[in-house]
């Protein structure tokens, strides 16, 4: 083999190292860059799915699986004592009515229940007020469907009706 042709092997030896190596530095780019995408497609999917988590935890504190009606009258008698009115009394109501808990009516398995409880309670305006005010904000979902006051002698007396909802145990 003369000196030429061990050049020209030489030459076509490096050619085809270069082609092969560059074929390889593309088809490793395009898969770092396929491995990066989907990353930031699993990083956007935890992030997501962390915040449906969290609306999930938000909305099993405000309307639970268990009535729970107990835990919220202790609550409506705390903020009966904070509030300062002079007499409070919670009595529930035995009709439980059942709503759906999604669109196309109450034959689902899906359905919320809904405890009645009625609050007759005495004292100033401003008791009343701010009764109703921490009423609302307790972090249970409550509905107050029926307010009436009337006056008493030399404070108000008033009666509430309050809807409280749970979820059924599966």
């Amino acid at each position: 083999m003369t000196r030429q042709s061990k050049l020209i092997v030489l030459i076509s030896y490096l050619v085809i190292l270069v082609v092969f190596m560059l074929a390889y530095r593309t088809n490793r780019a395009k898969k770092v860059k396929l491995m990066r995408a989907d990353l930031a497609r699993v990083s956007a999917e935890k992030d997501r799915l962390r915040t449906v988590e969290a609306e999930v935890a938000r909305i099993t504190r405000m309307i639970p699986t268990e009535s729970g009606v107990s835990l919220f009258i202790e609550s409506l008698y705390r903020a009966a004592k904070e509030a300062g009115l002079k007499q409070h009394e919670v009595s529930t109501e035995t009709n439980k009515a059942g709503g759906s808990a999604r669109p196309g009516g109450s034959n689902t398995t899906e359905a919320v229940i809904k405890q009645n409880l009625k609050v007759t309670v005495s004292g100033g305006y401003r008791n009343f007020a701010e009764y109703v005010r921490r009423v609302q904000n307790i972090e249970r979902f409550n509905r107050i469907t029926d307010f009436k006051l009337s006056p008493d002698t030399d404070q108000l007396k008033g009666t509430l009706t309050l809807e409280l909802y749970s979820l059924p145990v599966k």
